[in-house]
């Protein structure tokens, strides 16, 4: 039932609401006096590939379409004529491109597992988390994640020693990671620290699904297998946030699809053959291989 909801979350953003920014716009007739207007850090919200209203998305994504000719229509183009109707019916190009990524990050998150031996919570959890960083950058996301992180232990910590059933405690904990991720959000523009008011709730609550991992990891296991668990889904989010940015691989899956969907299928069979040794047991049994 937790893996579920879990696809319905994630599929839910894909399809329907990628993340959306918005901006604040002063009337006409408001001024702000220059002495009193003191800039920020902040760090920039790459949203070029999750905002289906971005014009210069539409404008890079159509024109690539437009300039590609596929010919007649036959086995080995439909799915170009499928993305060119879905575009004229009004579907965003960059919403198509993160759908077509999917299977891609699916396979770079098996290739993590049994050639580098990185294990995350599942396939899908690292894909959500991969495109909360392209929403809020990997630096934004990555702090945002620690203070809910630290939110759910507190928080968990202090209502373990209140004599509640399961759930109740957790909507508890859930309450209590709300407000403190909401004072954050208050606090810190003003303290200088990160810009995240045009964040959406969708990457918050990704994050907070992967906390809920954490802790049900850490009551299930162990808190070495939690952290470890953990550290891994960031890693393999972080890369799969790179590549899913990285615009030659958009252009590429966009105007070869049918192409990138067997390349994938042949990648993922020779990964399901795999049975090898992984990269991170070379180090922990170099010993025993020397020997």
């Amino acid at each position: 039932m937790k893996r579920i909801f879990t696809i319905s979350g994630f599929l839910f953003l894909v399809l329907s609401s990628p993340v959306q920014a918005t901006s604040l716009v002063l009337p006409e007739e408001t001024t702000v006096s220059a002495e009193l207007a003191t800039p920020i850090p902040t760090i920039e919200l790459k949203e070029k590939i999750t905002e289906p209203k971005s014009e210069e998305a539409k404008g890079k994504f159509a024109a690539l379409l437009a300039e590609q000719e596929i010919g007649r229509p036959s086995p080995t183009n439909f799915l170009k004529y499928a993305i060119r109707f879905a575009v004229a019916q009004g579907v965003p190009a960059n919403t198509i491109v993160l759908i077509l990524l999917l299977p891609l990050i699916g396979a770079f998150v098996g290739f993590s597992q049994y050639f580098i031996g990185l294990s995350g919570f599942g396939i899908f959890t690292p894909a959500a988390i991969a495109i909360t960083f392209l929403s809020t950058g990997i630096l934004g996301g990555l702090i945002l994640f620690a203070v809910i992180l630290i939110a759910t232990v507190l928080s968990g910590e202090i209502f373990k020693k209140v004599h509640l059933f399961y759930w109740p405690r957790r909507a508890i904990t859930l309450m209590a990671i709300s407000l403190i991720t909401f004072f954050f959000f208050l606090l810190s523009p003003s303290l200088g620290l990160l810009d995240l008011t045009q964040i959406s709730i969708f990457p918050v609550l990704f994050l907070i699904l992967l906390s809920e991992e954490f802790t049900r990891t850490q009551l299930g296991k162990s808190k070495r297998s939690a952290i470890s668990l953990t550290v891994g889904t960031l890693i393999i989010s972080i890369l799969c946030a790179s590549l899913m940015g990285w615009e030659s691989l958009q252009r590429f899956i966009l105007l070869n699809p049918e192409l990138s969907f067997l390349s994938v299928l042949a990648i993922n069979i020779f990964i399901g053959k795999y049975s090898g040794w992984r990269l991170l047991e070379y180090g922990r049994f170099k010993s025993l291989l020397e020997k």
